[in-house]
């Protein structure tokens, strides 16, 4: 008797939810089996409807809705006027299925007077050319006269000046996500804005070659190699350039430094016989020292420009390794650019200045090191590309000036110099029982990076 019973429930347990099925079936086989959508034409303002599709062949009837009031309008096409502006628009479509029962579908909403866009906005790097982005599936916009107006960013950042429908990719991206935000206007509507997908940019690893260098491996007592070094001896005067720009307090004499016999170049500076000639400041020179350049003789543009140097020791000493545009005769300074590898200050003996010149202004960095640049060599380099100037000590970065929209200089030969000034602007006052210093440079190399880089020799 108790199977009996339970065979029973289960059996009106199963007609209960087969019954729940079919009416569930039911009630499904009542909504549409597509929704009803309008779409606009391309002047924005006339308004086509597509019907639902539906699970019999039952009438329907339509019913255009103008921000909630019914429109006289019983078509499927429908125009409104620039004074409808702002308001919404829908199409209702009620069906009447065979058993009498009648359905409400509802269609999308458009707003009157909004640019409309189809469509997904999809950039991509271009399959020709990896510098550059471009868009490779644009919306078509309704009004079709709406123009687009392009905002390129890298990450959640705009890019300034970088308002075309493509981008040059620059140094700086690398290793970043690029998106593309189009805005498209039209007169008399509301903007629309589009946002397309991001493409991460691959962080490439730089590869150097070396394509020059100067090793210093001269005799003890020997001059700098004449084929690669112009001395610029004086005060400066003799240049147009009274005090080298700088105040500085010495006469450079390149007879007075030499390479070392173990493959150094030593800038030596000295109060000894200083005096047999007569400074800017009116007076005997205090101070003797040497500045030599490879103007008119070795050239270079971009690449990594790298030096190992040992600093100068004493207040007042302003040891340089620098680069000069070569068209600096024409242009003057700072229009032809400077580029400061290094300077090294006795008067900051942990520290490496890094700076940049031009029209622009001076931009640049220090960075501190753990012991005085007087005590030892460390390497100092730039790494020098067509859009961006990175500073690195003993390999390892620590400041980059990228390429502004407008003024930058950095773009054509450049010139080498290797000098030790005393006293001036930056240099500061010289310590008083300071009566002999020194600079020494180990090697100076110049690599491609990646391919970029170039020695015009003279």
């Amino acid at each position: 008797m108790y199977r009996k019973v339970l065979a029973l429930i289960a059996a009106l347990a199963l007609s209960v939810s087969s019954f729940s099925m079919i009416a569930a079936h039911g009630e499904d086989l009542k909504k549409p089996l597509t929704a009803p959508k309008i779409t606009a034409g391309s002047t924005g303002y006339i308004f086509k409807a597509r019907p639902a599709k539906w699970s019999d062949n039952g009438p329907s009837s339509f019913q255009w809705v103008l921000s909630g009031k019914a429109l006289p309008s019983v078509g499927l096409t429908l125009k409104l006027k620039s004074s409808d502006n702002k308001r919404k628009l829908q199409f209702v479509e009620s069906h009447i299925f065979d058993d009498g029962s009648t359905v409400t579908a509802k269609s999308n909403t458009i707003t009157i007077g909004n640019v409309l866009l189809s469509e997904s906005l999809t950039i991509r790097v271009r399959p020709s050319d990896d510098k550059v982005m471009e868009i490779a599936a644009l919306p078509k916009s309704i009004p079709s006269t709406a123009k687009p107006v392009y905002q390129w960013y890298v990450g959640y950042f705009e890019i300034k000046g970088a308002t075309k429908s493509t981008y040059n990719l620059k140094t700086s991206d690398l290793g970043n996500d690029i998106s593309l935000q189009v805005n498209f206007v039209a007169k008399g509507f509301v903007t629309a804005k589009k946002t397309s997908n991001t493409v991460a940019i691959a962080n490439i690893t730089r590869k150097y070659d070396q394509i020059w260098s100067e090793e210093f491996n001269g005799p003890a007592g020997a001059p700098a190699d004449p084929a690669v070094w112009v001395a610029q001896n004086g005060d400066g005067v003799a240049f147009g350039n009274r005090g080298w720009g700088n105040n500085e307090r010495q006469w450079y004499d390149d007879k007075i430094s030499s390479t070392n016999g173990s493959g150094s170049y030593v800038i030596k500076a000295t109060t000894t016989g200083a005096g047999v000639n007569s400074c800017y400041y009116k007076g005997p020179c205090e101070w003797a020292s040497t500045k030599l350049v490879t103007k008119d003789k070795v050239g270079f543009k971009y690449g990594r420009i790298e030096a190992r140097i040992k600093g100068p020791i004493g207040n007042g000493t302003w040891g340089a390794f620098w680069l000069l545009g070569a068209d600096i005769d024409d242009r003057g300074w700072p229009g032809c650019g400077e580029i400061d590898v290094t300077e090294l200050l006795g008067r900051l003996p942990n520290s490496s200045l890094g700076y940049i010149h031009s029209p622009n202004g001076s931009p640049g960095s220090t960075v501190e090191m753990a012991t005085p640049h007087h005590a030892g060599y460390h390497t100092y380099a730039v790494d020098w590309l067509p859009d961006q100037i990175r500073y690195f000590l003993d390999g390892v970065p620590f400041a980059t000036q990228n390429r502004p929209d407008n003024g930058w200089v950095f773009d054509h030969e450049f010139y080498i110099i290797i000098n030790l000034a005393m006293g001036g602007n930056l240099g500061g006052e010289i310590a008083a029982n300071l009566k002999d210093t020194s600079m020494e440079f180990d090697y100076i190399r110049v690599y491609s990076i990646n391919g970029v880089g170039e020695v015009i020799k003279r």
